[in-house]
């Protein structure tokens, strides 16, 4: 995703400057292990891009060269070139790819979710609701697994899930649209994610649901880690599993 030129970082370290530049990094999933953490501040001196932190990063921290191509950067919530130049307390979240709306912490009703999208569009010429209802497996690659932890980059996840809505609300035939994500500790049976979408047709409803969950799958930043009988996995991408370093 980055360019992979040698720009000039010998101001990427610790200083003793009176009032040096500071950068809160925050690491996700895998790069948390990586790492060693899950937050490093980092200061600087003069002007420097996005696209040189990664080249500091990725020469502290190799292990994480796995990631490059797909890594997920923020910038403040935001996504940003490799150009964009870093100021002063500017908080830098560093992903692997993600594998996710609104971001709920328990259960939903389904009826009343359904009964209010039908009140609102049987009027417009609504005949049905398309429904998705994610839950955790309780057996993957024949190990059991005991809990699927979820964990959002908050407030961007949010923000991303209301994009993916009000998209899927555009869509020509679409008369509603509304997705949720459970985040926390989750145990297998537990429901995960719902996706309703009601159209003027059977057709439209099946192909924006499927689309909004493949959008939530890819680009969302919430993260899975499992919990089974054969050890600890981070999930990354299409379904990537990552066995978990050992911790302290």
């Amino acid at each position: 995703m980055y360019s992979r030129q040698e720009p000039n970082i010998s101001s990427l370290k610790n200083t003793q400057r009176r009032s040096p530049m500071r950068v809160l990094l925050k690491y996700f999933s895998a790069l948390r292990d990586i790492t060693g953490s899950a937050r490093e501040e980092v200061a600087f001196e003069g002007p420097v891009t996005v696209s040189d932190l990664l080249t500091w990063f990725f020469k502290k921290y190799p292990k994480a060269e796995a990631f490059r191509e797909e890594l997920v950067v923020l910038v403040n919530g935001r996504a940003v070139e490799g150009s964009y130049v870093l100021k002063d307390g500017d908080e830098v979240a560093l992903m692997p790819p993600v594998s996710g709306g609104g971001i709920i912490t328990s259960d939903i009703s389904i009826d009343k979710e359904v009964r209010d999208i039908i009140e609102k569009s049987a009027t417009q010429g609504g005949g049905g609701v398309v429904i998705f209802v994610g839950f955790v497996k309780g057996v993957v690659d024949d190990a059991a697994v005991n809990v699927l932890e979820y964990e959002a980059y908050e407030p961007y996840a949010d923000q991303k899930i209301k994009e993916i809505e009000e998209w899927a609300r555009s869509q020509k035939g679409v008369l509603d649209a509304r997705v949720y994500h459970k985040v926390g500790s989750l145990k297998p049976g537990d429901t995960t994610i719902y996706v309703f979408v009601s159209a003027i047709n059977r057709d439209v409803a099946f192909r924006v649901a499927r689309d909004a969950l493949e959008r939530v799958k890819h680009e969302v930043p919430i993260f899975k880690l499992e919990r089974r009988s054969d050890g600890e996995f981070w999930v990354v991408g299409d379904g990537r599993r990552i066995p978990r370093s050992p911790q302290p």
